[in-house]
């Protein structure tokens, strides 16, 4: 039996490479609703063929959002598969915010040679639709895609993909407020 995945989209981008989002991975409910990181679930998500080129994952919940040891447990499990792990978080249901905009920018070059060689970019938030959404539009409207179709697209792989107004509104003006 295959263990459960928090996959959510694959989406390819128009200049090359592909965005996964997915909900934190490994995360989990025990019986008495207590929050914990599922092993097996962990590796099912980062094994999953989606992030077979997978080179960066990156985080946006915030820490108290997880368990305690769930950066530790998920930093070492991307450790063995070469997957670079960077935490950017974002307030949940919100849009980014300046810190977080000059994180992200700072990846920027990054990004840009991952997609030139193909690769595949992770985007993790709690659940894997809001913020995880909000990005992976960003990273479509960024390659050229209008923002309507960008949000089209993500919804179309996973119709709960960006959860709020805020996000909404953020993509819809074409994220002005960034640039």
């Amino acid at each position: 039996m295959e263990s459960e995945t928090s996959i959510r989209t694959c989406l390819a981008l128009p200049m090359g490479g592909k965005v996964v989002t997915l909900g934190f991975p490994g995360f989990a409910f025990d019986a008495q609703g207590e929050a914990f990181i599922c092993p097996e679930r962990l590796a099912a998500t980062l094994d999953h063929d989606a992030l077979e080129s997978c080179t960066l994952l990156i985080i946006l919940v915030e820490e108290e959002e997880v368990p305690e040891d769930a950066f530790d447990l998920l930093g070492a499990a991307c450790a063995k598969r070469n997957m670079k792990l960077v935490h950017l978080p974002i307030r949940d249901y919100q849009s980014p915010d300046t810190g977080f905009t000059d994180a992200w920018r700072q990846h920027d070059g990054l990004r840009r040679a991952m997609f030139a060689r193909s690769e595949t970019l992770a985007l993790s938030c709690h659940y894997g639709a809001g913020r995880s959404g909000m990005m992976a539009a960003r990273l479509l409207i960024d390659q050229g895609v209008a923002p309507e179709d960008a949000i089209t697209r993500v919804r179309e792989q996973f119709p709960d993909s960006i959860e709020s107004d805020a996000q909404l509104q953020w993509l819809l003006q074409g994220a002005q407020s960034d640039e």
